[in-house]
């Protein structure tokens, strides 16, 4: 059955719908008696039995549509207020081609020029030799050769939000032990100078200490941004979410990016 065969099949039961209908009115006007009455109320019946459902069904679909129509459009209007392109459920890699990890990815792979600015609480995720985004970074800065610099922020090993991070994903840390979090930290230091010492000092890494649970990936052209909770698992799976260069969003990350950047209490690393 193609698709307008439904629509044909109402169509046609309307119709007969309104002839039953409308011949049991001109029964009841044009003829007399209880047996004509009782065809006349019968025709009636079974007309408007038919017709009037049809009739609800088809004015309840054009109303919820052009109501559903009016919401959609009101939303997309406050997303492209708000600069928001896109919006993944969350930064991890699916077997969807259209995934955050490969949209952030492709994007670094395809930069050329220009700075990008990164913050997170450690930013492993990108300074790991078995992480996603290591290989694309290194390939990116080796093959710009200069004409791309990064800034990079991670929280402070004395940050308030370490402490609250470790004592939510490692409670039972025993005393005198480093929590993951500094380490995670230490090895993108780490990392960070090895990569320096490869493709050249085109990363500048600073540690601040009023750290915000989030990350950010600002590019020329595009901001990458993914919220953090301080949850007992990680990682969180919050949305990944992507906001046009220019657009409010946009410029508040770069905003809050260079306060911290440029704050009293954030410290050179690397180099």
């Amino acid at each position: 059955m193609n698709v307008g065969a439904p629509r044909r099949i109402l169509v046609i039961a309307a119709v007969a719908g309104l002839l039953v209908f409308t011949t049991g009115i001109a029964v009841s006007v044009a003829t007399k008696g209880m047996v004509w009455t009782i065809v006349s109320v019968t025709l009636q019946s079974l007309g408007s039995a038919v017709l009037f459902p049809i009739l609800v069904s088809f004015a309840y679909d054009k109303l919820r549509e052009r109501w559903l129509g009016d919401e959609v459009w009101r939303l997309f209007n406050e997303l492209s207020d708000a600069g928001i392109t896109r919006v993944y459920k969350d930064r991890e890699f699916n077997t969807n081609a259209d995934n955050a990890q490969t949209r952030l990815s492709e994007e670094f792979l395809s930069h050329q020029s220009g700075e990008i600015y990164i913050m997170g609480p450690t930013l492993r995720v990108f300074f790991n030799p078995l992480g996603p985004f290591y290989r694309d970074i290194e390939r990116m800065l080796r093959n710009a050769n200069g004409a791309v610099r990064m800034q990079a922020l991670i929280e402070h090993s004395d940050s308030p939000a370490v402490r609250e991070r470790t004592s939510i994903e490692e409670p039972n840390l025993a005393p005198g032990q480093k929590p993951q979090t500094e380490r995670d930290a230490d090895s993108t230091i780490a990392t960070v100078l090895n990569v320096c010492a490869t493709t050249g000092s085109y990363i500048t890494l600073r540690r601040f200490m009023p750290a915000p649970y989030c990350t950010v990936v600002i590019f020329p052209n595009v901001a990458f941004f993914s919220p953090n909770i301080l949850a007992p698992e990680a990682p969180v799976r919050l949305p990944m979410i992507l906001f046009r260069s220019g657009s409010h969003g946009y410029r508040m990350l770069k905003a809050s990016f260079n306060y911290l950047w440029d704050h009293a209490e954030t410290i050179q690393a690397v180099p």
